[in-house]
C-alpha cells in the first residue's frame, strides 16, 4: 500500500470577505489530513475588503510549515484567484474549496481518499440538494447548459468550484497565460479521464455569498471567450489577470 505521508495534497482556497471562516477552516484541515499526508495549503487573497488578508497572516504565522500565503494586487474573481493558487501549488494533487464552510472539510478528506485511490485525472462533486441561493442555482445551472454546447461537457458531469486535480492536470493548466480564465474549460479542454462524487453541502456559515448576478453573467463570458479561438487571437497581447502582491511562504521552492 502507498505510504500516504509521501503523497504531497495542496489545497488551494481562494480567500474573499473571509476573515470569520478561514482560520476556522485551516484548523480543521490541518487536524484531519496533517497526519495522513504531506499537506500544503495555499491561501489567495483577492483583495477582500474585511480582515481576511490581516487573518490569513496569522494562520500563516500559525502554521509557517504548512501554510502558503499570497495576496493579489486587485481584485480579479475566483477562477484567476485559484489560477494564481494553482501557479504555486507543489503538490500531487491540489484540492480547490471555498473560504466558507458550504465544503465540509470531511468532503475534503473524502475527495482526497477517492482521488489517491482512483486514477481520475479530475474529480468534481455534486450535491443532491445545494445550499446555495436561488440565483447561484440558475446560474450555474445555465453555465453547466452552455459548457455542453461549447465545451462538449458530458451531460452528466456538474462543473462544482469543490474539486481535485492531480498533477498531470495542474501542469497542463499552469501553462495557460491569456485573460479570460476559466478553471473547468481548461480541465475540459486537458482530460476526458474525469470522475465524479455526490458529497454533503452546508449552507454558509456567516455573511454572504461574494457572487452577483454581475459576476456570474462575466463567468460565463470567461467560459466562451476561453473556448473560442478568435477572440483569443484578439486578446494575443494580454496576460494573465493576476499579480501576486505579497507572499508569505517558509517552505523553500522544489524545483
Amino acid at each position: 500500500m502507498t505510504d500516504k505521508k509521501i503523497i504531497l495534497i495542496s489545497i488551494v482556497i481562494p480567500v474573499y470577505n473571509s476573515e470569520k471562516t478561514i482560520s476556522k477552516i485551516v484548523d480543521k484541515l490541518v487536524a484531519e489530513l496533517e497526519q495522513k499526508y504531506n499537506l500544503e495549503i495555499i491561501l489567495v487573497n483577492d483583495c477582500s475588503k474585511d480582515r481576511s488578508e490581516e487573518v490569513c497572516i496569522a494562520i500563516y504565522k500559525k502554521y509557517r510549515k504548512i501554510v502558503r500565503f499570497f495576496s493579489l494586487s486587485k481584485n480579479v474573481g475566483e477562477h484567476n484567484t485559484v489560477m494564481a493558487g494553482l501557479n504555486k501549488a507543489r503538490g500531487d494533487y491540489a484540492v480547490i474549496m471555498d473560504d466558507d464552510f458550504q465544503n465540509p472539510v470531511s468532503e475534503a478528506v473524502r475527495l482526497i481518499e477517492t482521488a489517491v485511490k482512483n486514477d481520475f485525472d479530475v474529480i468534481y462533486t455534486f450535491c443532491e440538494k445545494s445550499q446555495r441561493p436561488l440565483f447561484r442555482r440558475l446560474g450555474s445551472w445555465f453555465a453547466n447548459k452552455t459548457a455542453e454546447i461549447i465545451l462538449k461537457k458530458p451531460a452528466g458531469l456538474y462543473l462544482s468550484s469543490f474539486k481535485i486535480i492531480n498533477r498531470f492536470t495542474i501542469d497542463k493548466i499552469k501553462k495557460y497565460n491569456l485573460p479570460f480564465t476559466y478553471i473547468d474549460g481548461l480541465i475540459l479542454q486537458t482530460t476526458g479521464n474525469i470522475g465524479k462524487i455526490r458529497v454533503q453541502e452546508h449552507k454558509r456559515s456567516t455573511g454572504k455569498s461574494g457572487y452577483s448576478l454581475k459576476k456570474l453573467f462575466a463567468l460565463w463570458l470567461n467560459m466562451v471567450f476561453n473556448s473560442s479561438a478568435r477572440p483569443l487571437l484578439i486578446s494575443r497581447k494580454k496576460r494573465q489577470q493576476f499579480t501576486i502582491r505579497k507572499a508569505y511562504e517558509a517552505i523553500p521552492p522544489q524545483e
